[in-house]
């Protein structure tokens, strides 16, 4: 229970349903229901806004799709604040974030330094908690690698794959959530300079990251993830010319096709 009120705001002529499902999904965030609460029924909500019990259960239908409430049919039953999955959270959360790329101006030099901020703390951290599970995550896409007649896309899913292991193994939620932003573009920053990468190099660098953190040496983990780093640096340098990487923005750049389950889902363990 919460002592905080439910103070339902008045509604405009347009949408009133998602008006009534971002006002509860506003309350739930702020504590005025803590998981398992009930909430308003269809009817009590119809007369609190004002509007039809029709839309009332459209709003509490709105609030499922994402996962925030469940329903429950019975004598007891009703619609109870619910914790979302973490899986069902982050398919939201990537679907928002391509629109956000595809519709804004964020710059390649935005999501360069937005990578190596964080994954830079990523490796580190996988190299002092990483499991063997996780190290058999991040090599095996090593591993796959060193096919160098592949399909560029099969091999631009295995790199996606390796840095998504890599993160994961630092065991931090919150850093894996602000990883998957960076890599839901990572295919499509990678098209200004893909055609002139050597893939032994990239392999070999993948390959020294992997065992710095087997090792458990955060210090040459981050290393290794430096000197890769530097030769992407290098390389996107060279395709771009007299062309500075902040000017060229994301949403100019070509969508990309992927292989069949490549896309990186935080929390999907």
């Amino acid at each position: 229970m919460t002592d905080q009120q439910f103070d339902p705001q008045p509604l405009e002529r347009r949408d009133a349903s998602g008006q009534i499902a971002r006002q509860l999904r506003s309350a739930i965030s702020t504590g005025v229901w803590a998981v398992g609460q009930q909430l308003p029924t269809e009817q009590e909500l119809a007369e609190l806004f004002d509007v039809a019990r029709a839309t009332a259960r459209e709003a509490l239908k709105i609030l499922s799709a994402t996962g925030l409430v469940t329903s429950a049919r019975g004598s007891r039953g009703g619609t109870f604040v619910a914790v979302p999955e973490a899986s069902l959270v982050a398919e939201q959360l990537s679907d928002s974030i391509q629109l956000w790329y595809r519709a804004g101006n964020v710059s390649l030099q935005d999501v360069d330094e937005a990578r190596w901020v964080l994954e830079m703390q990523c490796v580190d951290l996988a190299a002092r908690r990483r499991t063997d599970d996780d190290l058999a995550a991040i090599s095996r896409p090593v591993e796959a690698s060193r096919d160098l007649d592949m399909d560029i896309v099969e091999w631009l899913d295995l790199d996606l794959e390796f840095h998504t292991a890599v993160t994961r193994a630092a065991r931090n939620q919150i850093l894996e959530l602000s990883m998957m932003s960076v890599h839901l573009m990572r295919p499509v920053t990678n098209t200004v300079f893909v055609e002139l990468l050597d893939r032994q190099s990239v392999t070999d660098q993948h390959e020294a990251i992997y065992l710095a953190i087997a090792a458990g040496d955060p210090k040459k983990a981050q290393d290794a993830f430096q000197t890769h780093v530097s030769y992407l640096d290098d390389v996107r340098r060279k395709a771009l010319a007299d062309v500075d990487a902040s000017e060229v923005i994301v949403s100019s750049l070509p969508a990309v096709r992927h292989s069949a389950g490549s896309r990186p889902i935080s929390g999907a363990r």
